[in-house]
């Protein structure tokens, strides 16, 4: 014989399990509650211990400078950060770091809200820092990023990172170096920070491009690291010069081509995708990213 709960007995689970799921909550938020207490706690004594003169920033994150370049280039949003970190727990036990040893920065893009790749402490630190300059900050464990936890340094943990600002560039200054570092000629320079390098010259009776023109190209657009985002070699992708089509930078450098032209267009987010970025995955542009386009142009109508 088959038995059919009753809709009392369906309620009464309901209910006894909804209470198991608050209590497990409520046990929950006093367990972080007291974790940030006992984290404030073990970072005061540590800087007791230390005779620390630290600065207390926002989320109870503690900084202090080690070493500092009064006259250095201070970072700004926009700004990409390359730097040097080693993460320690309190008692001296190095948990991670940076390859300082081959000399392999990390490196960040500062975005205020929408920067990624970073935790919060070494965040907090690098606004901090200035280019050469160095400081540590000692970091409760909530505002480590969500961290699992590991054998070293388990997930309730504060740590304290030690950083070393190596360079802090503009997107200008990005591009600039990209441009020597690669020995590339800029033909031309547009009042909107445009560089167009030519690598297929036309006659200048070839078919100009003009506002109000359809442009025909391949294309493949890169980041200043060399990983491609997009790219297009069917002749099929059509650019309206004038209309929001596609991005202002694009746009600024076809008009310094001709039908038939080959060449590279480098230009920074300001004429790109800006304080915001576009796509995911491998098509994701970080915000205020510079971007290089390679083009051929196939056609002008």
């Amino acid at each position: 014989m088959i038995v059919t709960p009753s809709r009392f007995f369906w309620a009464y689970s309901l209910l006894a399990v909804s209470a198991l799921l608050a209590s497990c909550q409520e046990q929950g938020e006093a367990l972080i509650d007291r974790k940030r207490r006992e984290n404030e706690a073990d970072i005061q004594a540590y800087i007791t211990a230390n005779n620390i003169s630290a600065t207390n920033l926002e989320n109870g994150i503690y900084f202090f400078p080690t070493k500092t370049v009064p006259n250095a280039q201070a970072p700004a949003t926009g700004d990409e950060v390359r730097y040097h970190y080693i993460a320690r727990r309190l008692d001296g036990v190095i948990v991670d770091s940076t390859d300082i040893a081959g000399n392999v920065p990390a490196s960040v893009i500062l975005a205020e809200n929408a920067t990624t790749g970073i935790t919060l402490g070494k965040y907090a630190a690098i606004l901090k820092l200035k280019e050469g300059e160095e400081g540590s900050v000692l970091v409760p464990a909530f505002a480590d990023g969500g961290r699992v936890g590991t054998l070293l340094l388990p997930q309730y943990s504060p740590v304290r990172y030690d950083m070393r600002i190596v360079s802090v560039r503009t997107e200008n200054e990005q591009i600039r170096d990209y441009i020597r570092t690669n020995n590339l000629t800029v033909t031309t320079t547009t009042s909107d920070s445009v560089r167009v390098i030519k690598t297929l010259v036309q006659p200048t009776d070839s078919a100009a491009i003009t506002t109000g023109k359809n442009v025909t190209i391949n294309y493949t657009g890169y980041r200043l690291d060399g990983s491609t985002f997009d790219s297009n070699n069917t002749g099929s992708f059509r650019v309206t010069i004038g209309t929001t089509n596609s991005i202002q930078g694009l746009q600024s450098g076809l008009l310094q081509m001709r039908a038939g032209e080959k060449g590279t267009i480098i230009f920074p987010s300001k004429v790109g995708y800006g304080a915001t970025g576009t796509g995911r995955g491998a098509q994701r542009i970080l915000p205020y990213t510079p971007l290089r386009f390679d083009i051929q142009v196939v056609k002008v109508q």
